[in-house]
């Protein structure tokens, strides 16, 4: 440990005084000047002890905030590397095949070693500690990727989720700004299953808006995509799918019905609103009526859940 100037000089005060000692131990002196001798030397000890003290608790401090690294195998790097070339080409597809398809390469790499901590994978090094830019793992399929302050998102972030259901392969997303933690201002969410859905089920859904503490508020768009048929399954031959849009307004994610939701009733007699789409009289998006009180417009992955 080094002693600081100020205790060094201390030290050199100490021994000096000590010497004095000696020589006048062989002369009569007063008690009073031996004492008050004594009495300082006692002090200058007790200025050195703090000191030290002192510098070491800074140096504990400074070793219990240090960024440590963390170490990684090659192949969990390459793993990493990959998943963050996806991300920043918006690949969020590629990003969640890659998720998806070594799972348990990245349970054994979230479990061993990042479970305990939020740690940030840069594009070079994971460090135990999320501020910067880069990718911050939630659990072994879930993972946020863009700007991190005080170990939160906060700034332009995209939060994807990869998701293996019995009706397909699919990711979740919630893309925009974040502050503290929470989608504010504008941005989307919602799903794609890229393998598995068929027949009428909407492989895709986009929720697009403002968002405030996670919750989405005021004028929204939805759009729901049909599974994209493959070539030859329709008459036309088109290979296209099918997407319907709706628009309407919500409040601290809870809809706010206008004169365009219509009061109606299900086949099994349940009451229901119904919306019809922007632009096809044909497409109803159709809500439960006791559902219409439920904040269900919201961040699809929230942070820390």
């Amino acid at each position: 440990m080094k002693i600081p100037l100020r205790a060094a000089g201390a030290a050199a005060v100490i021994v000096v005084l000590l010497l004095v000692v000696g020589i006048l131990g062989n002369v009569r002196i007063s008690g009073y000047l031996r004492a008050s001798m004594e009495e300082s030397i006692h002090q200058v000890e007790s200025e050195i002890a703090s000191k030290e003290v002192q510098e070491s608790i800074e140096e504990s401090k400074i070793e219990e905030t240090a960024v440590h690294e963390i170490a990684l195998t090659y192949t969990e790097e390459q793993l990493l590397n990959l998943l963050e070339e996806k991300l920043r080409a918006n690949d969020l597809e590629g990003a969640a095949r890659v998720l998806n398809e070594n799972e348990s390469a990245f349970q054994d790499l979230f479990f061993g070693k990042l479970a305990d901590e939020i740690c940030l994978y840069d594009g070079s090094v994971m460090k135990d500690e999320a501020d910067g830019f880069g990718l911050v793992f939630q659990r072994a399929g879930t993972v946020f990727y863009g700007t991190f302050k005080d170990g939160k998102p906060s700034g332009q972030c995209v939060a994807l989720q990869a998701i293996t259901l019995d009706e397909g392969v699919r990711y979740d997303y919630s893309d925009g700004t974040w502050v503290d933690g929470v989608m504010e201002g504008p941005g989307e969410c919602g799903y794609d299953y890229y393998e598995g859905v068929t027949g009428d089920g909407a492989k895709k859904t986009v929720k697009k808006g403002t968002f405030s503490n996670d919750l989405m508020e005021g004028e929204i768009t939805y759009t729901s995509s049909r599974q994209t048929p493959e070539r030859g399954t329709f008459p036309d031959d088109s290979g296209s799918g099918e997407s319907t849009t709706w628009t309407m307004t919500v409040e601290k994610g809870v809809i706010v019905p206008d004169a365009r939701w219509i009061s109606d009733t299900s086949d099994d007699g349940t009451p229901v609103f119904r919306l019809m789409a922007d632009t096809d009289d044909g497409h109803a998006y159709v809500v439960e009526a006791d559902a219409m009180k439920e904040a269900r417009w919201k961040n699809m992955i929230e942070w820390g859940e």
